[in-house]
C-alpha cells in the first residue's frame, strides 16, 4: 500500500535505539527524520569511566555518511535540550511531524542506583523531558502520534501470572471481603530508580491521553540486544553503527555476555541467574516501531504495546552464549541489584502489530545472536574487561 511520506521526530537521536530508528526511518520509509537530542549520554560515559565499542563520530559527520551511502538527504540533527520547555516546544513547532518518537532516556538502572546527584538525572531528563513535549504536543497539534519508549522492567517487581494490555477489573480479598478495582493498569513496581522513573513516565502517558486527549502509544520495551540493523550492518558501513555499550553501568545483559565470550572472559550472571527478563534483538525493535508509525491511535487513547519476543532467565541468555562458544566459561557473582528470583510465571498479552516478530523465534534468536557475535568479533581488540565487572550496589 502507498504511504505519503511525513516529518517524524525521534528524541534521543544519539542514542543506541534512536539512531537506529532514525536511519530506518529515513531510509525505509524515506521519511523525513529529525534526531533531537542534547549529547549528554557522551558526558555520562565519561564521568563514569565507560567507552563504547565503536567510537563515535559527530552527528553531522554521521549524517553526511548516511547522505553518501543512501544518496538522500531526509535525516537531520537538532541538539535540543529537552529540559529546557521553550527549546523542546519550538524544535515541535518548527517541524510540525506527524510522528514523534521519544527515546530520550537515560536508560540504565546501575547510573540510577549511583548517587543521589544520578539518581536526580535520571528523574529529571525521564520524566521532566517528557512531561515538556506532552505538553508541547497539547499547546501545537493534539493529533501528533506520541510514542514514548517505556520498560517492561515496571512489571519486574510485580509478582503475577498475566500482564494485560488494556486497563481490567481486579478482585481481590481484603478485610474479611471481596474488594474490587474497576479499569485500572496492573500495579507495577521498582525496584531501582530508573525504572521508577519509568513508571512514572507510563502514568503520565496515560494522564496527557486522557486530560488533552492526545494521540499515545507507551512502548513497554524489553531488554534489546544486538549491534546492527539492515543500514550498517556492511562492514563498509561502519560509519552509521550505533552506540554500543558493553560495561557495567550502560550496557544491557546479553550485549555483555557476549563481548566476555569473544574475549575469553568469563561470563559473569549476577546471582543464581533464575531472575527473568524479556529480550528483542535490535531489528526486531526497529521494526515494530517502524509498524507502530501506522497504527491507527484516536484522541484521547493511550495505547500500550507489550515489545518483546523471549523470556528466558539470566542463566538460559548465559548458555545460549555458551552455546555458539563452548570454550566460554560461566561464572556466578552475588548479585549487585534487587532482583526477584521466583515467583509466577508471568504470561504477557502480545499485540496483534508484533505477532510477525514471534514467528520462528528460537531459530531468529540464535541467528541474531551469531550475527551479534560476529560484529563484536570484528571490533574485540578494542573491549576493555576493565569496565564489565560490576561497581555500583543496590543496598546502602
Amino acid at each position: 500500500m502507498h504511504r505519503e511520506s511525513q516529518t517524524v521526530l525521534v528524541l534521543g537521536g544519539d542514542g543506541y535505539l534512536g539512531w537506529s530508528l532514525g536511519i530506518a526511518i529515513a531510509h525505509r520509509l524515506g521519511d523525513k527524520v529529525v534526531l533531537v537530542d542534547k549529547l549528554v549520554k557522551r558526558v555520562w560515559e565519561k564521568a563514569v569511566g565507560v567507552k563504547v565499542l565503536v567510537p563515535l563520530a559527530r552527528p553531522s559527520e554521521r549524517i553526511r555518511e548516511y547522505e553518501r551511502i543512501y544518496q538522500k538527504r531526509n535525516l537531520f540533527f537538532e541538539k535540543i535540550d529537552l529540559l529546557d520547555p521553550k527549546a523542546t516546544t519550538h524544535v515541535i513547532r518548527k517541524y510540525r511531524p506527524a510522528a514523534i518518537v521519544n527515546a530520550a532516556q537515560q536508560p540504565s538502572a546501575p547510573y540510577s542506583m549511583m548517587s543521589p546527584k544520578t539518581a536526580a538525572e535520571t528523574f529529571s531528563n525521564n520524566i521532566v523531558s517528557h512531561l515538556n513535549a506532552l505538553w508541547a504536543l497539547a499547546e501545537i497539534d493534539k493529533s501528533i502520534l506520541y510514542i514514548k519508549l517505556g520498560s517492561a522492567g515496571c512489571y519486574g517487581g510485580v509478582n503475577t501470572d498475566y500482564i494485560p494490555l488494556t486497563k481490567t477489573d481486579f478482585s481481590f480479598e481484603y478485610g474479611g471481603g471481596l474488594r474490587k478495582i474497576v479499569q485500572s493498569w496492573l500495579p507495577m513496581h521498582a525496584t531501582d530508580f530508573y525504572h521508577q522513573s519509568k513508571i512514572t513516565d507510563f502514568l503520565i502517558d496515560d494522564l496527557g491521553a486522557d486530560l488533552w486527549k492526545l494521540r499515545v502509544i507507551t512502548v513497554q520495551q524489553a531488554t534489546i540486544f544486538g549491534a546492527t540493523v539492515e543500514e550498517n550492518h556492511p562492514e563498509d558501513h561502519r560509519g552509521l553503527i550505533t552506540r554500543f555499550n558493553y560495561d557495567h553501568v550502560f550496557s544491557t545483559v546479553l550485549n555483555r555476555f557476549v563481548c566476555q565470550a569473544v574475549i575469553g572472559h568469563p561470563i559473569t550472571v549476577y546471582g543464581e541467574g533464575s531472575q527473568r527478563t524479556g529480550l528483542m534483538s535490535l531489528p526486531d525493535t526497529v521494526n515494530s516501531f517502524l509498524n507502530l508509525l501506522n497504527l491507527d491511535v484516536g484522541r484521547g487513547e493511550h495505547r500500550v504495546i507489550h515489545n518483546y519476543t523471549h523470556r528466558l532467565s539470566i542463566g538460559e541468555i548465559a548458555e545460549s552464549v555458551r552455546k555458539l562458544r563452548p570454550q566460554a566459561r560461566i561464572t556466578y557473582l552475588k548479585n549487585p541489584r534487587r532482583e526477584t528470583e521466583s515467583g509466577l510465571a508471568k504470561q504477557i498479552e502480545v499485540h496483534s502489530s508484533l505477532q510477525e516478530a514471534h514467528n520462528e523465534k528460537e531459530k531468529k534468536f540464535l541467528r541474531e545472536l551469531e550475527i551479534m557475535m560476529g560484529f563484536v568479533e570484528r571490533y574485540k581488540d578494542s573491549i576493555d574487561p576493565s569496565i564489565i565487572l560490576p561497581k555500583v550496589r543496590w543496598e546502602r
